[in-house]
């Protein structure tokens, strides 16, 4: 990445995010892309906190996804997405509300839906770490 204009500015690290340590206190944006439907609400709530705990004051935390409980295509999208994750044997799609309370479970604040141009295939949901040092237990 670092050949790009934005080589400086972004960053990718690989590894376990269960088990690894998350770079802290460096970066203001963690996503998570077609990751926590593959997982159980106990664990995406984890990762979701590692992720506020990582971050600095005010950083952002970006769910992309698809998305259960959309209004144009939700039938569609449940059925492939549940046959999916079945065939996983774990995790589920989750609504956009369901996923803003994971985030508000792991101390992220002001969870809200991104509109997208193909929700069928994705929904984002973003949420902030409080600004000021609070501390969760």
């Amino acid at each position: 990445m670092r050949d790009t204009r934005f080589g400086r500015r972004i960053h990718v690290h690989s590894g376990d995010f269960f088990n690894d340590p998350l770079p802290e206190g460096q970066f203001d944006l963690i996503t998570f892309v077609r990751i926590l439907h593959d997982h159980d609400d106990a664990e995406a709530q984890r990762l979701l906190t590692r992720a506020r705990e990582s971050l600095k004051p005010g950083g952002v935390v970006l769910v992309a996804e698809p998305m259960a409980g959309g209004r144009d295509s939700a039938p569609v999208a449940e059925a492939y997405f549940g046959f999916y994750l079945l065939a996983m044997g774990r995790g589920r799609p989750r609504s956009p509300e369901e996923i803003g309370r994971l985030m508000n479970a792991a101390g992220l604040t002001r969870a809200r839906e991104i509109p997208t141009a193909l929700p069928l295939a994705t929904g984002i949901v973003v949420a902030e770490i409080p600004r000021r040092n609070v501390r969760f237990a």
